[in-house]
């Protein structure tokens, strides 16, 4: 499979599992605030954001496995910097929260934060490295 192919296929999915991820999340985020639902209810509606971005983590597992080694390199380390990022600011943020009674930070933001990271890391590492877009 061409590196092309991998990307679109990637995409294909990724793209409308991020806009799931969004819509899902403002929706449920609405039903919690305006709706008179069950606890229940609301678990059973916050499961279509779990799902969508489960969906995204899959898309990219399948899209590493199907590019080339070099182009797997560049992304394994993309992916491994917005887990460091993500192990710092929780390490980091956990510590002033137990120790400086800083305010708790919501983990909703690990997931926006690794995509950001990742998505730096991605375009820094292909452009330093001479990969493909």
């Amino acid at each position: 499979m061409t590196h092309q192919q991998a990307t679109r296929r990637y995409f294909m999915i990724f793209v409308p599992s991020m806009i799931g991820y969004m819509a899902a999340t403002i929706g449920v985020v609405w039903a919690r605030d305006h709706a008179d639902l069950p606890a229940m209810g609301l678990y059973v509606l916050a499961a279509l954001p779990i799902i969508a971005i489960l969906c995204t983590f899959w898309a990219h597992w399948r899209f590493i496995t199907e590019i080339d080694e070099f182009l797997r390199t560049i992304q394994i380390k993309a992916v491994l910097f917005g887990l460091v990022c993500l192990m710092v600011m929780a390490s980091v943020w956990g510590t002033l929260e137990n120790l400086a009674g800083a305010p708790a930070l919501d983990v909703f933001w690990l997931v926006p934060t690794f995509w950001l990271s990742y998505g730096a890391a991605a375009l820094v590492i292909t452009k330093r490295d001479g990969g493909v877009f």
